[in-house]
């Protein structure tokens, strides 16, 4: 083999020796935050795990319509950290209040929006169809490009609150407005796993999840 061949190899193989180290850091950094949800043991060799190793929950992959009328798909923002809650805009009780606070996290967060996606889930897809979440966007004065108003299956919406996002949301004929639904702000890190859970209405919850979203970009970034 020529010289010049030799340096190829070489140069290649520094590059992915570089790459390789790059993506380990990124992936096995500590990040001092938990791992909610149920936790497993694989049972087999697999190219993503091998066999003995913890298996942590991830939030399924989901697909809705946009107050846009758009289809957002969980794809689509893989590579985000999400703030996430569960609404319906004729809720009588928390929604409100809980979408004026989640409005000031996009402020408060707005430095970090390249890298930070915000999702509201409607668990009444029936009556929040996409123009009328628009209206209740422009109700609230929400401007945020990165936070969206998702609508689709009512009883998948339920699952995914419930099985996905480890909070409650489900139709409860004895709640105020026909819907009981947790007051909690769901973080999620890239790899689809659930980082924190903070009440929404709740003032010290708001500043610690401020201070772990940023915690979480920076440690992905």
């Amino acid at each position: 083999m020529s010289k010049t061949g030799i340096g190829s190899v070489v140069s290649i193989v520094l590059l992915s020796f570089i790459t390789g180290c790059q993506q380990s850091k990124t992936e096995n950094k500590k990040i001092d935050l938990p791992l909610i949800g149920h936790h497993d043991i694989a049972v087999e060799n697999t190219t993503d795990h091998k066999i003995g190793d913890t298996l942590f929950h991830k939030v399924s992959s989901w697909e809705y319509l946009t107050q846009d009328s758009v289809i957002l798909k969980s794809e689509e923002v893989y590579d985000k950290v999400l703030i996430v809650d569960f609404i319906f805009t004729h809720c009588p009780t928390i929604c409100t209040p809980m979408t004026k606070k989640m409005r000031d996290l996009t402020d408060s967060l707005n430095d970090y929006k390249d890298n930070l996606v915000f999702l509201s889930f409607s668990i009444d897809p029936d009556r929040d169809t996409p123009s009328r979440l628009r209206l209740f966007r422009k109700r609230f004065d929400i401007t945020a490009d990165n936070w969206y108003f998702l609508t689709g299956n009512e009883k998948a919406t339920h699952r995914l609150g419930i099985y996905g996002f480890q909070i409650h949301a489900d139709a409860d004929k004895r709640a105020p407005g026909g819907f009981a639904h947790s007051p909690n702000f769901v973080l999620v890190d890239p790899n689809q796993h659930i980082r924190g859970l903070y009440d929404g209405l709740d003032k010290t919850d708001r500043k610690q999840l401020i201070i772990d979203t940023k915690k979480l970009i920076n440690a992905f970034k």
